[in-house]
């Protein structure tokens, strides 16, 4: 679109509408990200992206043993945000990605609705920056690559469109139903089968089979419950944008796509599934384009208009702005806060144990203790967490019903830090350990944390013989045993790996665990598989891996 505003007045009137809009929004985007990165502590979910950040430098993508028992750290959550991470990391990726997402969304509605989107798409600009507050990184760099596809679509440009649509998935799967719900409500406001549909939806069906087939072959527990707030709130603000955007057939549009939200979050309330919750961060869209239907109908009925407005700006910004002012503790992003813990478990800890930390407030236990070499018990998924590990969100826990659980995960050491701790996975545990009567012993104070030593733990590896880990690496365990026969190893079962030494066969094992098979005394290795050939072979070869181990 090349409109032109009809005065003549300075450059600001001569410059085409979409251009002068995209240029707006990519300054306002960009002067808030800059203050938003300069001048608050490093977001809760960035310690996640640290993370596999440092997983790809230390080439171990397929397979990581520090969290959860072992893990799919990039397939499960994102196969290519992490991958240039040699050239530019995940923060700065997102900071740019954010300011993309602005420029391109005010192209898309100014070519869509005209003068009247500008304060819509300058809205954008300054909600743009919602994962920044967060930390979601990944969802912010699939938001942009999203908001190109459904650009390149716009402008009939669908072998571009159908490519970005590939590397939305590749880049955050959340961002890919988000993209899902625009080009559903785009059909429903026109309805119209064409053999340009047909392909779309084509190429959409043949993504979510990849990605299904993907989640088959490396599947990752664990479901995201959809809470009853942001359920409340989705419905509310939607059925508000709803009144207003039915009023003119122009804002159709926006009509079916809060409908579609309201009725996705329903269904994923009633059904757990891994997206769950995070349908919500649509919120960060709401605002905007309200502003754009309400722009459109020259800001009428007015009472509607500011209900509207006011619900989607309250949801859309507001939870983020009070988490950054009340983050009043910004210690655990610093390596000095955790040199203490880390210090112990380097003079005390073996590799043949996990560590268990209660959980801080921004999680950043899954970044610092596994950069440090010790393999976690939990990590930073919010899921498997949750599917893991019950017993810690109850509002009690017993001291046996503690006790087993770390016996069970092989844990030895447990480190309670004096900071703000998470607000759901933590409570119950911190309180069992403060009263005294866990069952455990303190074994060090140091610095902000007091650490506790469970009598007689649980090994990572136990079978007929005595069985000892060596060493325990992010995609590697080395070790030896004194006897043949089958041993459990509390690592969660996944058909890829290497095996070296005296075993000869691995299997499933009870609870998501790994069974071996030793021909004789001595030692062994795992090791994940790297090379594809050889990746692509045991994805054929899965049931003959999991054929039974006999002695």
């Amino acid at each position: 679109m090349s409109a032109y505003l009809e005065t003549s007045r300075g450059w600001y009137f001569r410059v085409p509408v979409v251009l002068r809009e995209a240029c707006i929004a990519a300054l306002l985007c960009l002067v808030g990200a800059l203050a938003v990165t300069q001048l608050l502590p490093p977001p809760d979910d960035a310690s996640a992206h640290l993370y596999r950040a440092l997983l790809v430098e230390r080439d171990a993508v397929l397979w990581d043993n520090f969290w959860y028992g072992g893990e799919y750290p990039l397939i499960s959550y994102s196969v290519l945000v992490y991958l240039p991470q040699e050239v530019i990391g995940p923060a700065t990726m997102a900071l740019l990605a954010a300011v993309g997402s602005a420029a391109l969304f005010a192209v898309i509605v100014v070519q869509r609705w005209g003068a009247h989107a500008a304060w819509g798409a300058r809205a954008f600009g300054l909600l743009a920056l919602g994962p920044l507050f967060t930390g979601g990184y990944a969802y912010a760099i699939g938001a942009a690559a999203m908001l190109a596809c459904l650009l390149a679509l716009q402008r009939h440009r669908h072998v571009v469109g159908g490519i970005l649509g590939a590397i939305t998935l590749g880049l955050s799967p959340l961002a890919f139903v988000f993209l899902a719900l625009i080009l559903g409500a785009v059909w429903l406001e026109h309805r119209r089968f064409d053999p340009r549909t047909f392909v779309v939806g084509a190429w959409l069906g043949v993504l979510v089979v990849v990605q299904a087939a993907i989640g088959y072959l490396f599947p990752s527990d664990g479901v995201y419950p959809f809470l009853v707030g942001h359920l409340l709130a989705v419905v509310g603000v939607s059925i508000l944008g709803i009144a207003l955007a039915r009023r003119r057939p122009e804002t159709h549009l926006i009509m079916w796509l809060l409908i579609l939200w309201a009725v996705g979050a329903l269904l994923l309330y009633a059904i757990p599934t891994p997206v769950g919750d995070n349908l919500a961060r649509l919120r960060y869209l709401v605002f905007p384009i309200l502003v754009v239907a309400a722009g459109v109908q020259r800001w009428r009925p007015r009472l509607l208009v500011v209900l509207a407005l006011a619900g989607s700006f309250a949801y859309g910004a507001l939870p983020d702005l009070y988490d950054a002012v009340t983050r009043t503790d910004s210690r655990p992003t610093q390596s000095t806060f955790w040199q203490p813990a880390v210090g112990f478990l380097a003079t005390h800890h073996s590799p043949d144990y996990r560590v268990e930390v209660v959980q801080t407030a921004g999680r950043w236990e899954a970044f610092w203790i596994p950069k440090a070499g010790f393999a976690l018990v939990r990590g930073w998924y919010r899921q498997v967490d949750l599917a893991d590990n019950p017993v810690l969100y109850q509002k009690t826990i017993t001291p046996l019903e503690y006790q087993e659980w770390l016996r069970s995960r092989a844990v030895r050491y447990v480190l309670l830090p004096n900071t703000k701790l998470d607000t759901e996975g933590a409570k119950a545990e911190a309180d069992l350990l403060r009263s005294g009567t866990s069952g455990l012993e303190i074994a060090a104070r140091r610095g902000a944390w007091t650490i506790y030593e469970l009598p007689d733990p649980t090994p990572l590896m136990t079978g007929p013989g005595t069985a000892k880990i060596l060493s325990q690496e992010h995609d590697l365990l080395r070790g030896t045993v004194t006897q043949p026969g089958l041993y459990t190893l509390r690592v969660r079962w996944m058909p890829y790996w290497a095996t070296s030494g005296v075993i000869d066969c691995i299997q499933p094992g009870p609870d998501g665990q790994t069974v071996l098979r030793a021909i004789s005394p001595g030692g062994f290795s795992l090791k994940a598989t790297q090379r594809a050939d050889l990746l692509v072979e045991r994805i054929f070869d899965a049931p003959a891996n999991d054929a039974t181990c006999a002695l």
